[in-house]
């Protein structure tokens, strides 16, 4: 009999490349993985990994068990899923996360349409950018996570997960209110030799920021690095910089910032629920997933009836 959890550690290695990389990921050491991928390799009595270099990589063998185990472990979701159907309805715990912002917009109105309309569930929340809610949410340890990407940059995706697309945002270059170009339309381009402020390095928000300016034609300059918003557009106020900013990042009034839609590079932001493959059927998830697409409408809709201001304005 095949171990599952072995199985799901093999998957994880195939993912991200390495044994090292897939501990770092599930928060264990390269020695449990490697221990419990030996132990796989006995059950199988075949060769699942072979050595290269310093790394592995999977035998044919391990890729043939690596793409039965999808289907394995999305079968045993949806089993979950309908025995906890028959048995506790919208009941039980629902664990959650969601990157700061969607946290706020998104996820806690959509836990308190929850806490009222399903009083039997227990709700948990936990705010984590998707690199370190992904992991927790394939491994088991979360239900569902809230994630971002944008247009300009590929697709971020986790193996046996299915997404749900809650909102698709402009991006706003955010101007102090002194500054020529927020009285008047911009290009990325014109923003060449101002700072910029952006996420940590190998954030989204670097990544995406290094790309519309290298579109535009030049190299960003930075020196002033937050993924919070709240300290990015504190920081646009006081005159340090530029940054981009999405709708949903306006979650306080900030009078000495203006957003304008650059002309030259258009972008978008979406955020996706993602869940385990096979897990939409278990009522707590499926109501979750109802909760925040009630919330994500309202929202959309606050956010095009400012856009409309802004026009006319």
């Amino acid at each position: 009999m095949l171990n599952v959890y072995r199985m799901r550690l093999l998957r994880e290695v195939a993912s991200h490349g390495s044994i090292a990389a897939a501990a770092r990921a599930l928060y264990v050491t390269p020695s449990a993985v490697s221990q419990q991928l030996t132990l796989l390799e006995n059950e199988t009595g075949i060769e699942l990994l072979e050595h290269v270099g310093r790394g592995v990589r999977l035998t044919y063998a391990g890729e043939t068990l690596v793409s039965h185990a999808e289907e394995v472990l999305a079968a045993l979701e949806k089993a979950e899923a309908d025995l906890e159907a028959i048995v506790r309805g919208v009941a039980g715990p629902i664990r959650t996360s969601a990157f700061p912002t969607a946290a706020r917009a998104l996820l806690v109105p959509a836990l308190a349409l929850l806490k009222k309309e399903h009083p039997r569930l227990s709700l948990s929340m936990l705010d984590l950018e998707p690199e370190q809610s992904l992991p927790l949410l394939t491994t088991g340890e979360l239900d569902l996570v809230l994630t971002y990407g944008f247009d300009r940059l590929p697709e971020r995706t986790s193996p046996g997960t299915e997404r749900v697309l809650l909102l698709t945002e402009p991006i706003y270059i955010a101007v102090p209110s002194s500054h020529p170009a927020a009285q008047a339309s911009a290009r990325v381009a014109d923003f060449s030799e101002e700072e910029w402020i952006v996420g940590h390095e190998g954030s989204s928000l670097m990544e995406v920021v290094r790309r519309i300016a290298n579109d535009a034609g030049f190299e960003p300059r930075v020196n002033l690095r937050s993924n919070d918003y709240q300290v990015i557009l504190s920081a646009v106020q006081a005159g340090l910089g530029v940054s981009i900013a999405p709708p949903i990042a306006l979650f306080a009034d900030y009078p000495g910032v203006v957003l304008r839609e650059p002309t030259d590079v258009h972008m978008h932001r979406y955020v996706h629920a993602v869940i385990r493959r096979g897990s939409s059927g278990r009522p707590a998830v499926a109501a979750a997933i109802a909760a925040l697409k009630q919330v994500a409408r309202s929202v959309g809709a606050a956010e095009k009836e400012a856009d409309v201001t802004t026009a006319l304005s």
